[in-house]
Parts: structure tokens; sequence; C-alpha cells
């Protein structure tokens, strides 16, 4: 059995589109999407809120979760830094998993089998 992984990904939103194209040339298809609110090393910035100066910290982000058997995690770590770096702090952050298995729950298949588009009969 080829490995499974997970790659997760938080990063800003602004780049996803390009980011999504470019997986797709890499073969991956699949992935969940998720709105966040995160902080870390980028600085806060201060709005005016009713007259008040409110200063923040949290950051709006964008969660990505790609699961990979066949496309190597090289080949995905590489389109991330192609398009969602740009050097700044706020960038994001890679996390990658090594999964046990997938199973699909219409199915039942497991393994790469699950993660495999099959046409209906």
């Amino acid at each position: 059995m080829l490995g499974l992984t997970k790659i997760e990904i938080i990063t800003r939103p602004n780049r996803f589109n390009l980011f999504q194209k470019e997986l797709a040339k890499i073969g991956v298809s699949g992935l969940t999407v998720t709105k966040a609110l995160g902080t870390g090393l980028e600085k806060g910035f201060i709005e005016l809120y009713r007259g008040t100066k409110k200063e923040s910290n949290i950051h709006e982000r964008m969660k990505i979760e790609i699961v990979v058997s066949t496309v190597p995690v090289e080949d995905v770590l590489r389109v991330v830094k192609e398009t969602l770096r740009t050097g700044e702090p706020g960038d994001g952050k890679v996390f990658i998993y090594p999964l046990t298995e997938v199973v699909k729950i219409s199915t039942g298949e497991t393994g790469i089998d699950a993660l495999q588009d099959k046409p209906q009969k």
C-alpha cells in the first residue's frame, strides 16, 4: 500500500485561487478549505470602531487540508512555496501527518481507492 499523507496549510486567503490552479496541474483535485482566524508573529493592527480605537492581532486565515497518496508531498510543498510564500510574517505554516487509513463512507472503500473518484453504476 502506498503511503497516505495529510497536508494541512494555514495561510492568507488572498493567493488561494492561484494555489488551487497549481495544485490541479500536479494532480491534486480534492481539498478541504476552512475559514479561520489566527495570531502569530505578524503584528496587529488598530481599527476604529464607533470612535474608539481597538487593537487586534487576530488575522483572517484559511486552513487547507489535502490528503495525498500518489502525488509526492515534495511536489505539494513546492507549489506551496511558489504560490503562497511572500517572505513576510503571516505567510503561514504547513503541517504534515502520516495517515494510517482513509475510509469512503458511501462505499466503504479504503486506502487509495477511497480517494479516487469512480463512475457511479
